[in-house]
Parts: structure tokens; C-alpha cells; sequence
């Protein structure tokens, strides 16, 4: 901290703000100056949504935006304060990337359009933080922001990532100084995304690629924000297998096992999320996945019948063509309720083969 320059922590919003109750101690740091330092407020009084850093400065000035920040804060947790405060971002976007992943999003269409809309409404130019209104951004809110953006349909461009590119690196925000690899995953998963001609995505796309196969090869794991022991096989899946190569079903499938539960964040203390890890959630996943794989043998064994009675052998088509037809439909039109477009997919697929044969 003693290096920490004076210039930059008063004159532009960096992480050191989430922090200003271990400056204060610091010698090396000098005087703060509060009458600056209040300029880099939150719109809602905050110290980039710290409870700790804003009460800090509540001892130190007795600002009023400050004090109606805790006040809140505390009216609202019954008398206590998280750790950090709020977080309307970044619950939303990990909350329906954890629903995608699991492959339930389509029973919450409603409640993941209001939460994209939410952070539609506070994009800015050089990214998001994990709350509105915040002119310190970092990565991986970024990174998730624009990929979940993106894939729903908003138009949004990859240029914010530039503001964290430093030289041939990514780093989560300006200044860091280690990197772990949860953000520069979820930077690989963001890069994946690219129209042609982004060029910032496809520099993002081999940094990360580089960095976390290095972090794999060498078992350097360890998380700074997020202690989690189903990440490393997250993040070798995510390697092995690209999300332009990966099937709903398969992807669903791959993700109830490595799914974290039991995740914990790291911030001024060890917290859990439970708008982004809900068992509930896993045994939705679980149910669905086993009713889909119920409902496809059920279908399979009518299509053997239909096979038979057709004698469509007979027309050069096997059974094992016949097979893979019913998994081409079946890997991407795999809801229960879509079983008659899948038959007809894979039908006709079946004919097709039979009439060329």
C-alpha cells in the first residue's frame, strides 16, 4: 500500500476506494483528502459499494450521502451490513449465466429478460462493475455482461474490453497486479463470442486461452475471489471443449456435475450468494435432464417401431443412420414439450436417407 500513488487515488475511481479504512493507517499514504475523495462517490453515497470504506469516511467527514448509504444499509439488513453493497449487477448476471448453464433458463424467459434489461440500462462504455451507477468497471462483470448481452440479442460491442488490455495482457481493472483465473475465464468465455473483425476479442480470446492452459498445466488454481473446488474442471472443460462445439444437452450435462453449490466468495470476509448458488436450482437441472433423457428413450423406441413396420432396412437405411438422425434433432431440439418437431426432424432425415439411397 505504501506505493500506492496520492494522485491517482484522489483523482479517478480505482479499487483503492473499496479499501479507504486500511489507507487511512497507512503513514506512507499521507493526509487524504476528503474534499476529493467525495467527488468519487456512488450517485447512492457509497465508497465503490463498501459499507466498511463508506463508514470510514462517515468517522472522517459526516457526509450526509455517506451516512444515508450505512443508514440504509443497515435498515435493511435488520441492524447488520454485507460485506459489500449492492451487488444488482453481478447477482444478475452470474444468476442467469448459472441458469443457462444448467439448461432450465427456458422456465424463467420473464425473469431473465427483466434482469438483462437491468443491465442493458447500466451498460456504459467502458464496461460495468457489480453495481449501477459505477465509474470503476472491471473484467469480469464486463466480460459476462457483454457474452449474456450478446447471446440474448442486445447490441453491445467488445470495445469496453480494451480498457483492461495492457499490452499483450488482460487485466481484471486498471493497477492489478496478480491475476486469478475465475475473471480471465469468463474473459475466454466472452471471446468465443466474436463477430469477424474483433480484433479485442480475438487478443482476448489467446491470452486467456494461454493463460488459463499454463494455470492448468502448472495446478495454479487458487482463486483470489472465489473458493470453489469445482473450478478447475470448469475451466478445463471450458478449454476442451469451445462453446461453439458444445450441444445444450451435453453442456447441461457437463455443467450439473462441476455446478457449485456450496461456492464461497471472497471479499472483506467469506460469503455466500444464494441468488447464484441455490441447490434448488441443481435439482430443477437434475429433474429436467432426467425427464428429457426419459421422454427421447420413450421416443426412440417408437421410432425402432416405425423403423420396422416400414421395413425402411430394406431402403439402405440403418439403424445406426438412423440413430444419429434422432441425436442431431434430439441435441438441439431437446425440451419435452418440443416432441413433435423433434420426430419430424429426425423422420425425415431417415427418409431423406432412404431416397438417396
Amino acid at each position: 500500500l505504501g506505493r500506492v500513488p496520492m494522485q491517482l487515488l484522489h483523482e479517478a475511481p480505482t479499487c483503492l476506494l473499496h479499501n479507504l479504512e486500511g489507507l487511512g493507517s497507512v503513514d506512507s499514504i499521507g493526509e487524504l483528502d476528503w474534499t476529493r475523495l467525495l467527488r468519487l462517490q456512488t450517485p447512492k453515497g457509497s465508497f465503490l459499494t463498501s459499507p466498511a470504506a463508506t463508514s470510514f469516511a462517515v468517522m472522517a467527514t459526516r457526509d450526509e450521502d455517506c451516512m444515508e448509504y450505512i443508514s440504509g444499509i443497515v435498515d435493511k439488513f435488520h441492524g447488520g451490513a454485507p460485506t459489500v453493497y449492492p451487488v444488482d449487477i453481478y447477482a444478475r448476471l452470474w444468476a442467469v449465466d448459472r441458469l443457462n448453464r444448467l439448461g432450465i433458463s427456458r422456465f424463467f424467459r420473464p425473469e431473465i429478460n427483466q434482469c438483462l434489461d437491468h443491465v442493458y440500462r447500466f451498460w456504459r462504455e467502458n464496461g460495468v462493475f457489480s453495481a449501477r451507477e459505477s465509474d470503476f468497471c472491471d473484467i469480469d462483470d464486463t466480460s459476462m455482461g457483454f457474452r449474456l448481452l450478446r447471446l440474448h440479442g442486445y447490441k453491445v460491442s467488445p470495445d469496453p474490453l480494451m480498457n483492461f488490455k495492457n499490452g499483450e495482457e488482460f487485466n481484471c481493472y486498471v493497477g492489478q497486479g496478480f491475476e486469478s483465473p475465475s475473471p480471465i475465464f469468463n474473459l475466454y468465455r466472452a471471446s468465443q463470442v466474436m463477430f469477424p473483425g474483433e480484433t479485442v476479442l480475438e487478443q482476448a480470446r489467446e491470452f486467456s486461452y494461454g493463460f488459463l492452459k499454463r494455470r492448468l498445466e502448472t495446478n495454479q488454481l487458487l482463486d483470489k475471489w472465489l473458493i470453489s473446488k469445482h473450478l478447475p474442471n470448469e475451466i478445463k472443460d471450458g478449454l476442451e471443449m469451445p462453446w461453439y462445439a458444445t450441444l445444450p444437452r451435453v453442456e447441461a450435462r457437463f455443467y450439473i456435475d462441476t455446478y457449485g453449490v456450496d461456492d464461497i466468495w471472497i471479499g472483506k470476509s467469506l460469503y455466500r450468494m444464494p441468488e447464484i448458488n441455490d441447490e434448488t436450482y441443481l435439482k430443477l437441472a437434475k429433474l429436467d435432464f432426467d425427464t428429457c433423457q426419459s421422454q427421447h428413450l420413450a421416443e426412440w423406441d417408437g421410432i425402432q417401431r416405425w423403423y420396422e413396420a416400414n421395413r425402411l432396412g430394406e431402403a439402405g437405411v440403418s439403424r445406426n443412420e438412423m440413430l444419429l438422425d434422432f441425436f442431431s434433432a434430439g441435441s438441439v431440439i431437446f425440451e419435452v414439450e418440443r416432441s413433435a418437431e423433434r420426430l419430424c426432424w429426425a423422420k425425415l432425415q431417415t427418409l431423406s436417407t432412404a431416397l438417396r439411397s
